[in-house]
């Protein structure tokens, strides 16, 4: 049971009510009780990061899924390890980012740089010179910030997830629905 209860269905407007019924996730019927226009503009912003940034989807699910581990999120790491299946992620990788260790064979020496930068934003917040360098090498400077974005919005996910106590659902979002969707 969640630690703050779900809106209730006739409280939300037509089309939150719409987009829950697209997609009826969790995570969705407990963000549906944001302010209308903290709601709307959020979606916005985390669609964005899926459908807009030149970020490659693999790179982007390797922080997600990192973030996810590292603020003990069981809901985000559910969710985005099945999205990552779904773009092709090999469970080995998966295996790899839940232990933690960036210098794995797993990994690309990119998918390393974007682990260890991933950890170094969320546990110390500015990420070091040296870790910024290292993923610089690998990632023109919108693709950076990009990735930065990336970060913190999923820590902010985590921390809604967990303080709200939103349950893990049944089963994953319908990552292909989600993927095929208009960018409205």
């Amino acid at each position: 049971m969640p630690r703050i209860p779900y809106p209730d269905a006739e409280d939300l407007t037509d089309d939150v009510r719409a987009a829950i019924g697209r997609n009826p996730a969790n995570v969705i019927r407990m963000l549906a009780g944001l302010s209308p226009g903290v709601y709307k503009g959020f979606g916005a912003f985390t669609n964005s990061l899926f459908k807009s940034s030149a970020l490659p989807a693999t790179l982007r699910e390797l922080a997600i899924v990192r973030v996810g581990h590292l603020c003990g999120s069981a809901y985000e790491v559910f969710q985005h390890e099945a999205f990552a299946r779904f773009i092709g992620m090999p469970g080995s990788q998966l295996d790899a980012i839940r232990i933690g260790d960036p210098a794995s064979p797993e990994f690309d020496e990119a998918e390393r740089a974007v682990l260890a930068f991933t950890d170094d934003v969320v546990r110390n917040v500015r990420a070091s010179d040296e870790t910024l360098a290292a993923l610089r090498q690998h990632l023109d400077d919108a693709l950076v910030l990009d990735l930065i974005m990336v970060i913190g919005a999923y820590m902010t996910v985590s921390r809604f997830l967990e303080t709200t106590g939103v349950e893990i659902d049944e089963d994953a979002i319908d990552w292909q629905g989600f993927t095929n969707e208009d960018q409205d």
